[in-house]
């Protein structure tokens, strides 16, 4: 019997990595935990298996945390279908400070945006928690990032291969600089290079 349920248990995870799936785990404490708590992770868990079925069109794989207390008793919430919502194994009473795990393992996503999804979802839930390692900063510099590409692409579509030629004179490299200045005392060289320019262009 025992050896029938081993199998069962060591299938599921590398069937999906056999599939090009991805593994994601994140784990740190929680302080203040409740059955609203509870309630609230049950709702990460969705959060984040909602956007797995948005992605991939249906949930392959699972989710999962486990809150547990220092002794190791705790309990356990498990995600594998989104129509059945998230079932809760085992009871605990009101904690101080729990540790938890959120793992997700899944088919058809990138796994740096299901880790982003993660993080926020845990942050959705209005939980006092703390991660392990500390990347809460780095998920929104990423969003900050990705406004300002998207501004400069726009701005300096056509100059983009031509670091060094920036036609606004935004560029002071040390080298720009210097030939700012040599433009500016040999005027000959300077309708050199405009020519240049615009034959470029």
């Amino acid at each position: 019997m025992s050896g029938e349920h081993e199998h069962h248990h060591e299938h599921e995870p590398t069937s999906i990595e056999q599939a090009g799936g991805c593994a994601v785990g994140l784990s740190g404490t929680i302080t203040g935990f409740n059955a609203d708590a509870e309630a609230r992770f049950a709702k990460a868990l969705m959060q984040v298996g909602q956007w797995v079925t948005d992605e991939s069109g249906c949930l392959l794989g699972h989710i999962k945390a486990a809150i547990v207390k220092d002794d190791g008793s705790g309990i356990t919430l498990n995600l594998t279908d989104i129509e059945n919502g998230v079932e809760h194994h085992g009871t605990m009473d009101p904690q101080e400070k729990v540790n938890f795990t959120f793992m997700c393992a899944v088919l058809d996503v990138d796994e740096h945006e299901l880790k982003h999804r993660m993080y926020h979802a845990i942050d959705d839930t209005g939980l006092d928690y703390e991660l392990e390692e500390h990347v809460e900063c780095h998920c929104h510099d990423h969003h900050h990032d990705h406004d300002h590409e998207h501004h400069h692409d726009h701005d300096h579509e056509h100059h983009h291969d031509d670091d060094h030629h920036h036609e606004h004179g935004e560029c002071h490299c040390p080298e720009c600089e210097a030939r700012k200045a040599k433009e500016a005392a040999e005027p000959k060289k300077k309708s050199f290079i405009d020519k240049l320019r615009r034959r470029k262009e």
